[in-house]
């Protein structure tokens, strides 16, 4: 069946034609082949009974506001239809094989009801199904997919991995004029990266006119998922550069390629301690190039396999005389220098500071520990050794 699905889209021509009233189907069997009277009367907007929707917590109390609006006859106004069909579809206890059934109930469903059912299937675990309703939208639905819709699409091809089909959605997309929609190329530059054509996703990401922080995170993403570290910090950078406010978001795809890129070092010089060293040497000598954290954290675990323990004070005192920030890395591969080399008090005066350095950001912030337990503490541990010298 998916099989079949997904070579009908991949074949499925880019204009089709619109079909009159008449010829909508009849997807539900046992429903009568003559579909209610279709009510677009505008004082529904403000019906009471549209405002109980909201108040639901449950299928069940949905349901019941359901059956209220067949019997008034509120649902076969398309926009009440439409409240009923986005709340079993997106809301916190939704039900797709409720929503789905709720659709098939409507005698006409305007194209904002086809998006949100659609938008529901491409997050869910069955993305498939979005491709169905696509296919059926095109055939039954008066209006042709908008800015909304391609985005849920491409969405779901990106979940299946579809290439070829996202590709068509693309092309859809352009014929129907939405080529420079930010939705849609954001949407594209995820696709691409997720279906690793990073060369594609970059393409698109270059020629999107107006950038905003989705656009960035997407390509940032792509490029860290796909193995490209080094680019996901440049783009991090060029994004600074164009004043682009950067969100959790952006740094999580950021941590990501700090992660990548640190494991990638570590990879090089894996077994390598010497020849790590060697190009610590080499980049603090140079006068266009300087050690950055992946370097010195390289350095300063060669320092502890080597157990050269001069030099790892030095890379520490370099640290401290070029103001580098002492990170969660940093930090760490000075403890376990130190510690590997013998100097224990000097790694627990680094897990010191850093202690403190925490307390005091905490102080900052109107934090105040509770230090009477420890107090006691120490305490009992003074009774401890005075009792142990008068023996």
């Amino acid at each position: 069946m998916t099989q079949e699905l997904m070579a009908t889209l991949s074949t499925v021509p880019v204009s089709l034609p619109r079909h009159s009233k008449s010829n909508h189907l009849n997807l539900n069997p046992n429903q009568n082949p003559s579909p209610p009277t279709v009510n677009n009367d505008r004082s529904f907007t403000n019906h009471p009974i549209l405002s109980l929707i909201n108040q639901c917590t449950s299928t069940t109390q949905l349901k019941q506001v359901h059956a209220q609006m067949l019997r008034s006859g509120l649902f076969f106004d398309p926009f009440s239809a439409s409240k009923l069909i986005t709340a079993s579809a997106l809301s916190p206890f939704s039900s797709l094989d409720y929503a789905r059934q709720v659709f098939d109930q409507i005698p006409q469903p305007n194209l904002y009801s086809w998006n949100t059912l659609i938008r529901a299937f491409a997050s869910s675990s069955d993305p498939t199904q979005s491709f169905v309703l696509f296919l059926q939208l095109l055939h039954q639905c008066e209006l042709f997919p908008d800015k909304f819709t391609f985005p849920f699409m491409i969405k779901a091809a990106s979940e299946l991995k579809a290439f070829r089909v996202g590709r068509v959605f693309h092309g859809m997309a352009i014929k129907a004029s939405l080529g420079s929609d930010i939705f849609i190329l954001n949407s594209l530059v995820h696709f691409y990266g997720s279906c690793g054509d990073l060369d594609l996703a970059y393409g698109v990401f270059v020629k999107t006119p107006q950038k905003d922080v989705v656009s960035w995170n997407s390509m940032i993403k792509a490029f860290a998922q796909g193995g490209f570290p080094e680019e996901a910090l440049e783009l991090f950078r060029g994004m600074e550069k164009e004043n682009v406010k950067p969100n959790d978001v952006t740094m999580v795809g950021v941590l990501s390629a700090c992660t990548k890129k640190l494991d990638l070092e570590f990879g090089r010089w894996s077994g390598k301690p010497k020849e790590a060293l060697v190009a610590f040497r080499e980049l603090q000598l140079s006068k266009d190039a300087k050690p950055d954290e992946v370097t010195l954290v390289c350095a300063l675990s060669a320092s502890a396999q080597l157990g050269a323990m001069d030099l790892g004070r030095w890379i520490d005192v370099y640290i401290k005389k070029h103001g580098i920030k002492l990170n969660c890395h940093l930090t760490t591969s000075l403890i376990d220098m130190y510690a590997k080399c013998g100097d224990l008090e000097k790694a627990l005066g680094e897990i010191y500071s850093k202690l403190e350095e925490i307390a005091a950001r905490l102080k900052s912030i109107g934090y105040v520990p509770n230090k009477s337990h420890l107090l006691q503490l120490v305490e009992e541990e003074d009774m401890k050794e005075q009792a142990l010298n008068l023996h």
